[in-house]
């Protein structure tokens, strides 16, 4: 599987203000290459919203560590 850049990742998302240390979006990364993969890059792009507030439910909640 193609790796996917930080980079790439706020693209996708639309923007780089995401929370998370750097393992946590580490992580992010590896999900959303998963993500891209089964779906596509505009799918991602079409629900970033709700990606973005899952991920900082995520975040807050310590679920990634």
């Amino acid at each position: 599987m193609i790796e996917i850049s930080l980079d790439k990742v706020f693209d996708l998302l639309g923007t780089r203000e995401i929370p998370g240390s750097e393992k946590e979006l580490e992580k992010l990364c590896i999900r959303v290459r998963e993500l891209v993969a089964i779906n596509g890059d505009q799918w991602v792009k079409d629900n970033r919203q709700n990606l973005l507030d899952e991920w900082e439910c995520i975040v807050r909640r310590g679920l990634m560590t």
